[in-house]
């Protein structure tokens, strides 16, 4: 049996979510894999009417539009989809993304892009959530299983849950064999 267990700290402090604010891992191996993964849970959300927002590295809008364009949605669900803003956005754009939120409404807001771009938008929105602690926050942070392959125990040591294609997952059901550390029970001692 293999055991995963790592020593290392990512870029949280804290393992298990805090109230109002959960961080979700998702895995791709390409654009058109990742908005397929995500189209499902996409559509629970919005259904819900919850406010979706993404921070892209890397625009994202020609593979939606693309993928839309062969599959069979409702209209106003692909209007909905689209009229999400799939561009990419720089660090400096999150923090005026911040500003233009939703006060009022549980916010899901899709992470894309290198190592560095995802911890440090999540260092952001951990700052946005110390501010606005009443919000309600998702967090979902989309990794290139192919250029994450090698931080793939950091990473689910900084996930509360796993998001593929037939929804939210606990870590363990998705990946058996890891073992989450205790951080908390590290601290105390």
């Amino acid at each position: 049996m293999v055991k995963f267990v790592s020593s290392q700290k990512y870029w949280r402090d804290t393992m298990y979510y805090e109230k109002g604010f959960k961080r979700m891992s998702s895995f791709y191996v390409n654009e058109v894999h990742l908005i397929t993964m995500l189209l499902p849970y996409m559509e629970r959300k919005l259904k819900e009417e919850d406010d979706i927002y993404t921070i892209l590295q890397n625009s994202l809008e020609k593979t939606v539009q693309l993928l839309l364009s062969r599959i069979n949605l409702k209209e106003e669900l692909k209007n909905k989809i689209i009229k999400i803003d799939w561009k990419g956005k720089t660090i400096k754009d999150c923090k005026n993304l911040t500003k233009q939120m939703n006060k009022h409404s549980r916010k899901y807001i899709i992470i894309n892009g290198n190592e560095k771009y995802v911890r440090e938008i999540n260092k952001q929105m951990e700052k946005y959530k110390k501010e606005n602690k009443d919000e309600e926050i998702v967090l979902i942070n989309c990794f290139n299983i192919v250029e994450f392959n090698k931080n793939i125990i950091e990473i689910l040591n900084n996930t509360d849950k796993i998001l593929n294609t037939s929804g939210e997952h606990e870590i363990e059901e998705i990946f058996p064999e890891y073992v989450r550390e205790k951080v908390k029970e590290k601290k105390k001692a």
